[in-house]
């Protein structure tokens, strides 16, 4: 792994770390990175790659490959009798939006009659950041809202992604630091197929029920004339006994958007069911591994009986001066394929124990 630090005088280059971890992220507008060196203040280098407050542009690679161009952000510094690591930590260049409430410059908050794109314009415009738009979303991303009204208090990301969700477009970064619209294509075949039992793999599964309802309803704020402009209701088949409801309230877009803002809440709740997957490589079929990819899994431990296929949504690339490691976190295929889901828990074991 090579650290490339802009620090507006030259671009200097770092290849040796203590530890290192990267942080690749599928829906989200950045990925991270964070390393750990030793530093040296007497070195004119280090006090140049390491200045407080400068905020460097970074890029990260391996082998060659571009991962990552953002923004060093976070320095932690340590003094002892005993010589202490410093660490350093950042994010892809549009993780900004993260941070930041829509700037001044970029109002009204109102928007009547634009397009998505129309407004991502205005608001990266003030942070001077490019964004790019897959062909399968051009459509959309082209589609005027009768209305659109962001909170003063909403960070940009949150505002935009919000639009997005109704349009059924994810949201996500490349690894050159644009924002990137896009469709996510979850149905490709998996690259790997893992099972219980392989060397070097190790499997965490979790279903976290307190995010999940039986029902969500995402109901469209009401009009000048009063009343509610949309409602519609969707039934989550991973709680089919417990009644948990769920409620939503739509603040922008048009009525035509809530059936699938409804749809995307519920792809949103899957998201509390995950596999964990550490190896002990980088790679899969000599090539790093990477977010928007599919693997398959068949592994009764993990209450998996049959094989079934997932979403890698973020890897966790992780190294020092012993090993590297690559953590997996992957979702149900459904979170991003637009298909209903159906219960993968529900199987033929319960005949064959009856």
């Amino acid at each position: 792994m090579i650290l490339k630090i802009n620090d507006r005088l030259r671009v200097r280059t770092v290849e040796k770390f203590n530890n290192f971890n990267l942080n690749l992220k599928h829906d989200a507008v950045a990925s991270t990175f964070a390393f750990d060196f030793y530093y040296d203040p007497a070195n004119s280098e280090h006090k140049q790659l390491a200045c407080l407050s400068h905020y460097h542009y970074v890029t990260v690679e391996d082998n060659g490959e571009l991962l990552l161009t953002g923004t060093l952000l976070s320095n932690v510094f340590n003094s002892s009798n005993v010589r202490e690591l410093v660490a350093f930590g950042g994010y892809s260049k549009p993780g900004v939006l993260e941070d930041c409430q829509i700037p001044i410059s970029a109002y009204p908050l109102q928007s009547d009659g634009l397009t998505l794109r129309e407004i991502v314009t205005r608001i990266l415009k003030p942070f001077q950041l490019n964004f790019a738009v897959d062909e399968s979303v051009s459509a959309a991303m082209d589609k005027p809202y009768e209305k659109t009204t962001a909170s003063n208090t909403q960070t940009c990301k949150d505002y935009i992604c919000e639009l997005a969700t109704q349009r059924d477009i994810i949201v996500t970064h490349t690894n050159n630091g644009w924002l990137y619209f896009t469709k996510t294509r979850a149905d490709r075949n998996p690259i790997f197929h893992f099972e219980q039992g392989q060397t070097g793999v190790s499997f965490s599964l979790s279903f976290n029920g307190q995010g999940i309802h039986s029902h969500i309803t995402v109901v469209k704020e009401a009009d000048d004339v009063g009343g509610n402009a949309g409602e519609v209701t969707i039934v989550n088949p991973y709680c089919p006994i417990l009644y948990r409801p769920k409620v939503i309230t739509q603040s922008s877009g048009d009525d035509i958007d809530t059936g699938t803002a409804a749809k995307n809440a519920l792809a949103e709740e899957l998201k509390n069911i995950t596999i964990k997957i550490t190896l002990s490589s980088w790679y899969i079929n000599k090539k790093i591994i990477r977010p928007n990819q599919v693997i398959s899994i068949t592994n009764p431990e993990l209450y998996i009986f049959k094989k079934t296929d997932f979403f890698i949504e973020s890897v966790d690339l992780k190294g020092d001066n012993k090993s590297k490691t690559a953590v997996l976190t992957c979702v149900l295929k459904e979170v991003y394929n637009d298909q209903a889901p159906s219960n993968i828990f529900v199987s033929d074991h319960y005949k064959q124990n009856a």
